[in-house]
């Protein structure tokens, strides 16, 4: 658990001073975030009543960084189908925390978060993943 906590807040503090000092709330960054709801497939999220399993895609252009944030409510392992990276300038998709994973797996530094393989992932049983990629800055998403 402290290794876990201690690399959350090493991310915070790769993060520019200057851009902090006019950081915008969240409320105000979601709105104009490129984002995406999916389930297992993408474009295709479980809204049913007792839904198992949710992803969410985000874009954050003027950051230079795309999250996809994978949630496995169900029983078991279930892959899920990742946004492709291709000619809009996304690299890969790296794996910065898995709660499946023991530690010192569960969550990797940031800078090193290990790329995935192929396009998808397989999500433990009732587990939470976190992806994460450089992708183009700009004032526009994709």
């Amino acid at each position: 658990m402290r290794r876990f906590v201690a690399l959350l807040n090493a991310r915070l503090l790769l993060r520019d001073s200057e851009h902090e000092r006019r950081r915008m709330a969240l409320n105000q960054v979601i709105p104009q975030a490129g984002k995406a709801w999916h389930g297992v497939r993408l474009g295709h999220p479980d809204w049913c009543r007792h839904p198992h399993s949710l992803a969410f895609e985000a874009e954050l252009r003027e950051e230079g960084l795309g999250m996809h944030l994978i949630m496995n409510a169900y029983r078991e392992p279930l892959r899920f189908e990742l946004p492709p990276t291709g000619d809009d300038g996304a690299g890969p998709w790296r794996r910065w925390i898995d709660t499946a994973l023991y530690s010192p797996q569960g969550i990797a530094q940031w800078n090193t978060a290990p790329p995935t393989l192929g396009n998808g992932y397989q999500a433990a049983e009732r587990s939470v993943v976190v992806l994460i990629r450089t992708i183009r800055r700009g004032d526009a998403p994709h």
